[in-house]
């Protein structure tokens, strides 16, 4: 396999077969996830997993670690799923319960999305003699928090250094970055995918307006996903001020949960928009609250290949983003979207005022954005290359 690139040349049909006819001997294989958030990592993977349960070439189960919607989504669609939660038992017992839960069903590949379950994919491959590991990282690691955190990852990147044989990046630009730290024979990039089919609301932007008690003559800009500090939203906030001074009917839209909540509230209060600010907590409707955004931010210091970035395009919302990660792989300035490669405030309240201030413009992106992941980031290709990618490592062992 070429670095950084999908595997090829191998057929996975021809390899696999069907599920009807092969349904004893399909590899299983085994994702393991926290499921604490319903956020970009976890409808990832929902989206994956069920992409493969229709493809239909491997016995698939799953592993996560917290109750939520990321197990009922695969519950749903009929994933063998367990829950082992992550604040009753350790790693040793969770080791035991997990072996239990993976016996008989002849799984070959485990497939770990962040660093906690990596070390128990790791673990499990050793106890289990498991041939094939496979990690995906959704986003460069977050900064250290304390001597704890240091180790944890320091553990997690000896441990793959021993027992994973692929690292999924999902996007170009990550893996460039990654080459430094992990062997160049084990990176493969496949980038995110979505199914716009799934991705739909039946609410017109007034009526999703209106559902969040926002007159439909007031601009709506928001924010999506988890409150942490890698996402900026401080530098949202600072922009959403400048905005508000100059388009008193503004709304600011703060959808999502995690520790910056109660200071994000705070400083809303002290830039003096606290009540042109809606914090909507975590949404199991997203998609109906995209829809009543006029413009999704991002403002993230890095990101992978966000879903809501996906996810907003294909609903035509338009997107004023930070120029950071994969994001320019994704937005094209100026034909769908438009990029800030800047942190400052003003820069992007500016982006955004000149989109509010002209319809043609907005309808352009909206329009372009929609048929842009339509054509490049769709899911069937997702699901396709990581298909390819198990064969390929089944094949060898």
């Amino acid at each position: 396999m070429s670095p950084g690139s999908p595997p090829g040349g191998v057929d996975p049909s021809a390899l696999l077969g069907t599920e009807s006819s092969a349904s004893g001997s399909s590899p299983g294989v085994c994702h393991i996830a926290s499921g604490d958030l319903w956020a970009g990592a976890e409808a990832q993977v929902a989206a994956l997993l069920q992409g493969l349960k229709g493809a239909g070439r491997f016995r698939l189960s799953a592993l996560i670690r917290n109750p939520g919607r990321l197990a009922e989504e695969l519950r749903n669609c009929g994933i063998d799923t367990t829950i082992i939660p992550e604040n009753e038992k350790g790693l040793v017992a969770t080791c035991r319960e997990a072996a239990r839960f993976l016996r008989g069903k002849n799984i070959q590949i485990l497939h770990s999305h962040r660093y906690k379950e990596n070390l128990l994919a790791g673990a499990l491959a050793l106890r289990g003699r498991i041939p094939c590991v496979v990690q995906t990282l959704h986003g460069m690691p977050e900064p250290h928090k304390g001597l704890r955190q240091w180790l944890i990852r320091s553990i997690d990147r000896t441990v793959s250094r021993f027992t994973v044989d692929r690292v999924i990046s999902v996007s170009p630009e990550m893996t460039q970055r990654l080459r430094g730290t992990i062997a160049p024979h084990k990176l493969v990039t496949i980038i995110n995918g979505i199914d716009p089919a799934r991705v739909r609301s039946g609410l017109s932007a007034t009526e999703a307006k209106t559902r969040l008690g926002i007159s439909a003559d007031c601009s709506v800009l928001g924010v999506a996903g988890r409150l942490e500090p890698i996402k900026r939203l401080d530098i949202f906030l600072s922009a959403a001020a400048r905005i508000a001074a100059t388009t008193p009917r503004a709304t600011f839209v703060v959808a999502g949960d995690g520790r910056e909540r109660a200071r994000l509230e705070n400083l809303a209060g002290a830039l003096g928009i606290r009540n042109q600010v809606l914090f909507l907590g975590h949404r199991n409707d997203i998609y109906d609250v995209l829809r009543a955004f006029d413009i999704l931010v991002l403002c993230s210091d890095h990101e992978g290949l966000p879903m809501v970035l996906l996810e907003a395009l294909a609903l035509g919302v338009v997107v004023v983003a930070r120029a950071v990660g994969g994001i320019p792989e994704v937005v094209r300035h100026g034909e769908t979207g438009i990029l800030v490669k800047s942190d400052d405030p003003a820069a992007l309240a500016a982006a955004c005022l000149k989109v509010l201030a002209d319809p043609p413009l907005r309808r352009r992106l909206s329009e372009a954005g929609a048929r842009s992941v339509a054509d490049r980031f769709s899911l069937e290709r997702m699901v396709a290359q990581v298909s390819e990618l198990y064969c390929t490592l089944v094949e060898s062992e």
